[in-house]
């Protein structure tokens, strides 16, 4: 692996310029976690493909559409190979990241690329929580376990000169769908917006190396050769989303949707154990496997049509995430639904007590 600040520094404008242009927009906030669970919760319940629900469709089209571009084009640097690991760990790590996703509310897009600029504090304890546990879990296994091999300690060698040609071309092509979504009528953008912050989020994927599993996972090896490559995604992604979410936060401003259209505002503060908790088991799977739901979901179709076992191991740790997502989800809603009613009888024999 090499250090490639150029092609992961463009790779993190492209997915800070798609979380900016759903924001202000659409008022929607490009957490993937948050936009593919709900999404299917809403389809198990049969909900009409319209509004919201319409949005994440269209935007997840985009999303696959991204990795698809990727890899025609780019394959080499996006898609080079799924890691030859054991199934066990594929599942196991796509379990984690899940019920972590779900648990926390949040992953590296929702929390890191939309959650910091918003000022949420509830974020700013999520990132350094699940970078943390995701970089010990990598000294674990290489370093301790030995299960994975590692590189002296060190940086990664800089290339140079960066491969410039298909991330310039997928910039340009992403700052001519952004304009596109942003000037058409209201009707027809309304159907246009999503799949462009999609497609700009698939792309920026790509060419920044986060669908790379064993760039991800050197990012993590502090111990070994380290790769600062993503550090360059997150600076660059918040260079471009900062200051859309910073606007946002006018309350006179409205997204570009017209009326009856508002921005998403999550909870900045509050239920922090779920939140650490969440952070945590993310973390470990993101450490395990180098996968999270953004990268999974554009890299899911490219891995499985190019990489034999492997490929078919990295779906099967996909389809887990998302199985994982909606189990852990059921039993917060089941335990939510319970609280209102604990707390009546509580109240009932506090009456009684007194009485």
């Amino acid at each position: 692996m090499t250090f490639t600040p150029i092609e992961s520094g463009v790779g993190g404008l492209l997915i800070g310029l798609s979380a900016a242009l759903a924001y202000l927009g659409d008022g929607k906030i490009t957490g993937i976690s948050g936009i593919v669970g709900p999404f299917l919760r809403g389809v198990g319940k049969c909900e009409p493909m319209k509004d919201g629900q319409l949005w994440k469709a269209l935007f997840l089209v985009g999303l696959v559409i991204g990795g698809l571009v990727n890899l025609a084009f780019n394959r080499e640097f996006s898609y080079p190979q799924a890691l030859d690991i054991p199934l066990a760990r594929y599942c196991v790590g796509g379990i984690f990241v899940g019920i972590g996703t779900r648990a926390g509310r949040g992953c590296t897009s929702g929390h890191g690329i939309c959650g910091l600029p918003r000022l949420a504090p509830r974020s700013w304890i999520a990132v350094p929580t699940f970078m943390g546990i995701a970089a010990l879990t990598v000294a674990l296994t290489r370093h301790v376990a030995k299960l994975d091999a590692s590189g002296p300690w060190g940086v990664a060698q800089l290339e140079w000169p960066p491969k410039w040609e298909f991330p310039l071309a997928a910039a340009l092509s992403s700052l001519v769908l952004a304009a596109l979504a942003m000037n058409l009528p209201s009707k027809a953008r309304s159907f246009v917006s999503p799949l462009a912050c999609g497609s700009i989020f698939g792309l920026g994927l790509g060419v920044s190396g986060m669908t790379n599993q064993a760039k991800v996972l050197d990012f993590l090896d502090f111990a070994g050769t380290w790769d600062p490559s993503l550090a360059f995604v997150m600076g660059m992604g918040l260079c471009v989303s900062f200051p859309a979410f910073l606007v946002a936060e006018d309350e006179d401003r409205k997204p570009l949707c017209g009326e009856g259209c508002n921005f998403e505002r999550p909870s900045k503060t509050g239920d922090y154990v779920s939140l650490v908790l969440g952070a945590t088991f993310f973390g470990l799977g993101w450490g395990l496997v180098g996968i999270c739901p953004g990268p999974a979901l554009a890299g899911m179709i490219p891995y499985m049509v190019s990489d034999g076992s492997p490929g078919l191991f990295f779906g099967l740790s996909v389809v887990l995430i998302l199985i994982a997502w909606l189990a852990t989800d059921k039993v917060i809603t089941q335990l939510n639904s319970q609280q209102p009613a604990q707390s009546a009888e509580a109240r009932k024999l506090l009456q009684d007590e007194k009485a």
